[in-house]
């Protein structure tokens, strides 16, 4: 039979606002419910209830939703639900549910869902075998039998944001401490990560435990961290940081071409860090380089040094006036050209235009190949 499908984008959340308080419950189920209804392809039905099965034992699904399709063939969806799931969590919450898909002696299909899943939780979720799905309008389902797939994207932030002490990896601070947590290999205590790099140990405090809660960390008892999860860090990073956004842009034309500001960057006198395209190619050269993306302190002197000229378009060199001068720190010379760190160049190329977060995948690749040559 064929495979009943939907991809959907919301380019917001719900409909309706949500409110400023986290809904309780009981809310979250009643909407989790609506919202798998209302995804379902046209000519499905959904009913919600309770298997049962699962009636007669002690377990208690959130709910208990069997679809089923023009045909008459139907499936039954348990759902677990949770007002919050940090990343950290969620192994223990597909447990929970896979234990009352046995009790239906495996013929329901998992499905965890809360008020809202961030893009670690969906993704931990989807690694683990289960589908999900949030009242923003994230939904990740798959039925083998009948033929049933669904996928739909909510919000990516969330609406009701708990209150931690660092919600979000944006600004000058919490980037120097995520280079010193990315760039050193650990084991490593709080105190001792600052006493050698420029992070502040309070701030650097802050910042592991966002990545605790995202699972991206793991720490003893007593706080000192034993393992990072680099990639998953950049990634988590790269939510809050954009190459063009957090940085001051100019767009230039160096109208000899790129080869000619290579040259002139070879006896430049200014400052600079080249990264983007630019950069990558001297790391993993799958495609070459269209604009020359550089960070300079000063974008008036450098634009003069090497020649460039103001365009309205058709730019071929643009100068990013940094958000900190932690952009700096690591930059090695490759092939005759000064580069940012890898993982500052990671999280440049994720949040880049055109083809720039491909190439951020395929330097994750060097860089778990050469991992002794670029952390400490």
């Amino acid at each position: 039979m064929k495979r009943a499908r939907i991809t959907d984008h919301y380019p917001g959340t719900r409909a309706t606002m949500p409110s400023s308080s986290l809904p309780s419950e009981t809310q979250i189920i009643r909407d989790l419910t609506r919202t798998l209804a209302a995804r379902l392809p046209t000519g499905w039905y959904a009913d919600v209830g309770l298997d049962a099965r699962i009636g007669a034992t002690a377990l208690r699904p959130d709910a208990v939703v069997k679809v089923k399709s023009p045909s008459g063939e139907s499936a039954q969806i348990v759902i677990e639900a949770k007002r919050r799931i940090e990343p950290r969590a969620a192994r223990s919450v597909v447990d929970q549910v896979q234990q009352y898909c046995t009790a239906l002696e495996e013929e329901a299909v998992p499905i965890v869902g809360a008020a809202y899943l961030s893009p670690r939780t969906r993704d931990t979720l989807v690694s683990c075998g289960v589908g999900y799905i949030d009242t923003t309008g994230n939904v990740k389902l798959e039925v083998s039998s009948p033929g049933l797939f669904i996928s739909a994207a909510g919000a990516d932030r969330d609406p009701w944001p708990a209150e931690y002490p660092l919600n979000s990896l944006r600004g000058r601070g919490t980037a120097v401490a995520l280079r010193a947590i990315i760039d050193n290999s650990p084991p490593f205590g709080i105190r001792q990560l600052a006493e050698f790099t420029a992070a502040s140990a309070p701030t650097l405090s802050r910042v592991i435990a966002l990545l605790d809660r995202e699972g991206i960390t793991t720490r003893e008892p007593r706080g000192r961290v034993l393992d990072v999860d680099w990639k998953a860090a950049i990634r988590r990073w790269a939510e809050d940081y954009g190459q063009l956004t957090s940085n001051q842009p100019s767009m230039l034309l160096d109208p000899r071409g790129l080869r000619s500001t290579e040259r002139r960057l070879a006896r430049a006198s200014f400052k600079y860090a080249a990264t983007g395209a630019f950069a990558a190619q001297r790391f993993n050269p799958i495609a070459g380089a269209r604009t020359a993306t550089l960070f300079v302190e000063d974008p008036y002197e450098a634009a003069h040094e090497l020649g460039l000229r103001e365009v309205d378009s058709g730019a071929n060199v643009v100068l990013l006036e940094p958000f900190d001068p932690i952009v700096f720190e690591g930059a090695t010379i490759r092939n005759g050209l000064r580069c940012v760190n890898p993982s500052q160049l990671a999280v440049d190329l994720l949040t880049g235009p055109g083809r720039e977060p491909s190439q951020g995948e395929a330097l994750f690749d060097w860089m778990t190949s050469n991992e002794q040559a670029w952390r400490t």
